[in-house]
């Protein structure tokens, strides 16, 4: 029950994030763009398949590099799907979620994912679903948060809270490491597995400004056990601004994690 609840909460906040999504996501377009390099010069003939397509941006994206194959964007969140519903671009749309892809095995020749999966719950059981999908000579091409991404704010938060606390029973759920992502890829049977990440640093004004704009584009990177109110939050304000800033503001880290795997 808590994985549903958990997965619903990232559902809804996505959904609901849809109409300020694109304006906000710079970091995710240019990563995407990226991706997109990498994978480009494979030679594709069945379908593509992106996964995650949130407004379908990087969708439209992948049509333009592959114009002689179907691409075919996924979304679990339906505010995101009826934003790429919008846009015009030869693509088809599906409702689905990444644990449970409705299609037959061996339908895509490439997988792609920009910036998805590091909110699915079970990562083995996600690629399985892909490889399964993959033709036999099928690649899997994405990209996805790691665990060291936001580790300031995870820092102050977790500073701050142990300071006015005796008990050590919350938690603050980090994302998934690069090893936990490559274990995950050979539990599922994937081969030829390249799994790589980079640091990134983008800067805000404070960290209440880098809070608002992660739940502004939806993202759910504060799952917690534990109640933070106000008092809590402008004290762990205080130390993030005291500790992590530089002349162009307070600094907040992104670990990318690439990954290119083989059926």
């Amino acid at each position: 029950m808590a994985r549903a609840v958990c997965e619903q909460k990232v559902r809804d906040g996505f959904s609901d994030a849809a109409l300020r999504y694109d304006s906000l996501a710079d970091v995710h377009k240019n990563i995407g763009r990226r991706l997109i390099e990498k994978a480009s010069p494979q030679n594709v003939q069945l379908p593509l398949l992106d996964i995650g397509m949130g407004t379908g941006w990087f969708t439209q994206q992948l049509t333009a590099v592959f114009p002689t194959v179907m691409v075919v964007g996924l979304d679990f969140a339906p505010g995101m799907v009826s934003r790429a519903r919008e846009r015009e671009g030869r693509f088809k749309i599906v409702l689905a979620d990444a644990a449970s892809l409705p299609f037959k095995e061996e339908t895509f020749d490439m997988i792609v994912s920009n910036l998805a999966y590091q909110w699915v719950e079970d990562l083995p059981l996600a690629f399985a679903q892909c490889r399964t999908r993959l033709s036999r000579t099928g690649k899997l091409y994405l990209t996805m948060f790691g665990r060291e991404t936001f580790r300031e704010l995870f820092s102050a938060l977790d500073t701050c809270l142990r300071e006015r606390s005796s008990k050590n029973d919350f938690t603050i759920h980090r994302l998934a490491d690069r090893r936990q992502v490559e274990n995950a890829l050979t539990v599922a049977g994937f081969r030829s597995i390249h799994v790589e990440s980079e640091y990134l640093r983008a800067h805000f004004p404070d960290m209440m400004s880098l809070v608002k704009w992660i739940k502004d584009i939806g993202a759910n990177a504060l799952s917690r056990d534990v109640y933070m109110g106000k008092d809590l939050f402008h004290q762990a304000g205080r130390y993030y601004n005291a500790r992590f800033k530089d002349p162009r503001g307070v600094y907040a880290t992104f670990e990318v994690i690439w990954v290119e795997a083989g059926r």
